[in-house]
């Protein structure tokens, strides 16, 4: 009997430990080549933006400056004119580091940032921030789950919910993913209660673990060619010389060529893929959104709690929704603005002053590339905005957290913004 069980589970008792040793002793990665660091700074798949110790690597790239651009499936839209390939086209002082993609809000923005602490500890940072993210529902569980990691939850956790932004963090972790690992851990910090001597060993040992984890799997990520197939050649295609002109001039002539099989001025491969064939069924679907209450407002203090927290300089950037499209398919636009004074109040009234509001400008010809992401001329003005910021020196910002922000009135607040006290 017994020599039967160890033929079954004599060698997995062995591999264990082995494979335990082997990883514990892969060096954890703390930079990263210039020529992986391009590539990996505009590969937008939920196992990059995991992976921490990548992201510290190129993040704390003395020689280049790389920045961290949060937002969400905007990003995937590399025409001619994205940051990305603008930065690689005219050399800028920085590069874009792309984080989040499909189904990134807030909250997954939050607990990432835990991962790259140190690196926005008195830097700059842009913030794409949707209001079409400020749903009834907010963070979905589906969404969140793909974009979390274990080494977000232990360095989340070693904070010990000193703070009211960190205790509701934590029971916002509980509602979005159940079952979660370390349960009881999370439970404690949502209620205040310290973490004992032994959590904490347990917190180190699995963070030590996990490092050494992500260091290795670093090494295997799946290059998804953005680089070498998107931005280099659009990048060589732009004029040598730098001038919004010109660059203005080119983005309508390419914009034109690429929107002229349908009424809304969006890109044809879209229309074709999720829009034509559909036009019936769509008319006045969003004639009932409404953006004014979520708890997005809460997830998006989280946020702010963080920044301030690192006094990291941020610039804010709001979009618009293509306003053909929105008349089409009912969006309130009076609505629309509203949302979009509510996210301004929150922000200024705290001290974040740096916004780039483009909310208005959703029927300027070009601007939009598809029903709500910018393009074309919609990321030249957003790089008349953004690359000043960046390339000024660093100045240390004063916030001023509100904790009232992570209250459900707030959520749920739609009157005069200047009354909410």
């Amino acid at each position: 009997m017994f020599k039967r069980l160890w033929t079954i589970f004599g060698p997995l008792m062995i591999a264990i430990p082995l494979v335990i040793s082997f990883v514990l002793t892969f060096p954890i990665r703390t930079k990263e080549s210039y020529t992986r660091a391009r590539e990996n700074a505009v590969a937008l798949t939920p196992l990059h933006f995991k992976n921490g110790v990548l992201k510290r690597a190129i993040l704390s790239d003395s020689k280049r400056n790389f920045i961290p651009f949060f937002g969400s499936s905007e990003w995937k839209r590399m025409d001619s004119f994205h940051p990305s390939v603008l930065a690689e086209a005219y050399d800028r002082p920085y590069r874009p580091l792309l984080l989040g993609e499909r189904g990134s809000q807030s909250l997954v923005h939050y607990f990432g940032m835990q991962q790259i602490s140190n690196q926005l500890h008195e830097k700059k940072a842009v913030y794409f921030v949707s209001p079409q993210w400020f749903d009834e529902q907010g963070a979905t569980q589906d969404a969140f789950q793909e974009f979390f990691s274990l080494t977000q939850l232990t360095e989340f956790l070693k904070l010990g919910g000193k703070s009211k932004s960190e205790q509701v963090a934590a029971e916002r972790l509980l509602q979005v993913n159940a079952g979660i690992s370390l349960e009881n851990l999370v439970v404690k910090v949502a209620n205040e209660y310290p973490l004992s001597d032994l959590n904490k060993a347990q917190l180190d040992a699995i963070e030590t673990f996990s490092k050494h984890q992500e260091s290795l799997y670093s090494y295997f990520l799946p290059k998804d060619g953005a680089y070498q197939d998107l931005v280099k050649p659009k990048a060589k295609k732009l004029p040598k010389k730098f001038s919004y002109e010109a660059l203005d001039q080119l983005a309508s002539k390419e914009a034109s060529k690429m929107t002229n099989n349908n009424e809304f001025a969006i890109a044809n491969d879209f229309f074709n893929s999720y829009l034509d064939g559909r036009l019936k069924k769509l008319k006045g679907f969003q004639s009932k959104d409404d953006y004014r209450k979520s708890i997005e407002y809460n997830d998006f203090q989280l946020v702010l709690s963080e920044f301030a927290k690192q006094k990291t300089e941020v610039i804010f950037v709001i979009p618009p929704v293509n306003k053909k499209w929105a008349d089409y398919t009912g969006l309130n636009q009076e609505m629309y603005q509203e949302t979009v004074e509510k996210i301004k109040y929150q922000l200024m009234s705290q001290g974040f002053t740096n916004i780039a509001d483009f909310s208005k400008e959703g029927d300027t010809p070009y601007f939009m590339e598809d029903t709500i992401h910018i393009g074309w001329r919609g990321w030249l003005a957003l790089d008349k905005a953004v690359n000043p910021f960046l390339t000024q020196v660093y100045q240390k910002p004063n916030y001023r957290i509100n904790d009232r922000f992570l209250s459900q009135d707030w959520a749920d607040y739609t009157g005069d913004n200047q009354q909410f006290q």
